[in-house]
């Protein structure tokens, strides 16, 4: 099912490129540009005939006659793409993006968007990977993984964005900005910084630990491989409920601390039952 005839990708990284793919794959959309701030990037795009109809040199071309703009660069830089696109966008269109915070980039967006005849409708697809760039990109990225659109209220345009991201195998959530921004914190941002923690810690041993860690290491602090220089602007913008997790997290971390020092061995096995109960029950 079309459900836009075309479609255009600002940013053609891991997410940007991999949405192309999906929606082409699926038959979701007539065409598909592209716009990259990198010359390598767009020349990249270019060899993907299947997947990219026009490979644009900038984002105001790319935007011209799309009925979807999907912005796919870092979370500081959506809101100056906004802006930059704002008087190219054609009627009736519809902005939406990929940053995983949401209050600050809604608010900004709205803002950047508001004398444009499109509509803004954010969105944050949980389909990342600590591999970045066109290279990776897959079509099935997003399958079964969580998507949330935010939107004020359930409008056209927002209900068109769900389709697309559902019509890409994904599991839609609407939420407001607030309640996304708390449940990201606990469940990616808390995720990350606990790992590079981990990673700190076992760095400071005295020798070398690397070549005796097993997978249970290397799964848990798989998303540290990640790209470190797009955390500066997320943890900005998150701060508040990034500390509320980190705090809570503390909180959790002193209780197992005083139970092993005080070798409490029914506390400690009622945290590891109810973290495995939990980890069991997750879908």
């Amino acid at each position: 099912m079309i459900i836009f005839n075309r479609v255009a990708i600002l940013g053609a990284g891991l997410l940007g490129a991999s949405l192309a793919k999906a929606l082409k794959k699926r038959k979701l959309v007539n065409r598909v540009g592209v716009w990259s701030r990198s010359e390598g990037t767009r020349q990249k795009c270019r060899l993907l005939t299947d997947v990219f109809d026009e490979v644009c040199q900038s984002p105001q071309e790319a935007v011209a006659d799309a009925d979807a703009v999907v912005i796919c660069v870092p979370t500081e830089n959506i809101a100056e793409i906004a802006s930059e696109i704002s008087q190219s966008l054609k009627e009736g269109s519809i902005v939406t993006d990929v940053g995983s915070v949401k209050g600050v980039i809604c608010r900004d967006c709205l803002e950047a968007l508001s004398g444009s005849p499109a509509e803004f409708v954010g969105s944050h697809p949980m389909a990342g990977s600590e591999k970045i760039g066109v290279d990776y990109s897959e079509a099935d990225l997003f399958e079964n993984r969580p998507c949330f659109v935010v939107a004020d209220e359930i409008t056209p345009a927002a209900e068109a964005i769900s389709m697309m991201w559902k019509g890409v195998g994904m599991r839609v959530y609407g939420v407001s900005a607030r309640e996304h921004d708390a449940i990201v914190a606990r469940i990616s941002h808390l995720v990350h910084l606990v790992a590079g923690t981990l990673c700190l810690t076992v760095a400071g041993y005295k020798r070398d630990l690397r070549p005796f860690s097993g997978p249970g290491f290397r799964d848990t602090t798989r998303v540290v491989s990640g790209s470190p220089e797009i955390w500066d602007s997320i943890i900005a913008d998150n701060q508040t409920e990034i500390l509320s997790a980190l705090n809570e997290f503390k909180d959790s971390l002193d209780e197992l601390i005083a139970a092993v020092e005080n070798l409490d061995k029914p506390v400690i096995a009622a945290r590891l039952r109810r973290a495995k109960q939990y980890r069991d029950e997750m879908k």
